[in-house]
């Protein structure tokens, strides 16, 4: 069984508790500091949020895009992307830095399909035959086992420095104009510690 990350429409901008892409992230008020760039120092991008069911949490999830392929936005270590880990209660929207394209334009929901099919590739692709869908309404899975791109790369925990869970795989988007920049075709790889000590962690590959 894989659970899919499926495109639903574009959503208005409201503070929520579910998953969504674009737009502001959703957090308590007072608990985000914009992050910057290891590199360039600059605002980082806001990519979108994942909704952690049964642990009231959303992950808020960041990318520099500043100087595309500059500032290592693709490393769990580079210091040019950043997960933040919020309650889900007591949401508002949180107010972007003025400087820098930080705010992706369109936002959209993700709700998730359980498919049969054991592997991620082979749920997509089976569920865009099954409802005559372009793949690009598949924006990734939760949970199971990642499809890497490369060679894998679990990142370790800079707690414990065990390997992290996976949590999620994302792609770049339902539309080339309003995707995530992932290296043109690229995956985002998302991993959290069972020891719940460090921040969760982001790369990707392509």
């Amino acid at each position: 069984m894989t659970t899919l990350l499926v495109h639903v429409q574009d959503c208005t901008e409201i503070a929520t508790s579910q998953t969504v892409f674009g737009g502001r992230p959703s957090a308590p008020q007072g608990v985000v500091e914009w992050p910057v760039c290891l590199s360039c120092e600059g605002h980082m991008q806001f990519l979108g949020q994942l909704a952690q069911g049964e642990s009231n949490e959303l992950l808020l999830l960041f990318m520099c895009q500043n100087e595309p392929g500059m500032c290592d936005e693709w490393d769990a270590e580079g210091g040019g992307n950043k997960v933040l880990a919020v309650s889900s209660s007591n949401l508002q929207l949180v107010s972007p830095p003025s400087s820098g394209e930080v705010v992706r334009p369109v936002r959209y929901e993700a709700h998730t399909v359980e498919q049969s099919e054991e592997d991620y590739e082979s749920a997509r692709a089976a569920y865009s035959a099954g409802n005559g869908v372009s793949p690009r309404k598949v924006l990734g899975q939760v949970g199971g086992e990642p499809t890497w791109m490369q060679a894998e790369e679990v990142p370790l925990c800079s707690a414990c420095a065990e390997p992290m869970a996976f949590v999620a795989q994302l792609e770049q988007g339902p539309d080339w104009k309003t995707e995530m920049n992932f290296g043109g075709g690229g995956c985002a790889y998302v991993f959290r510690c069972a020891c719940g000590t460090a921040s969760p962690k982001l790369l990707w590959q392509c």
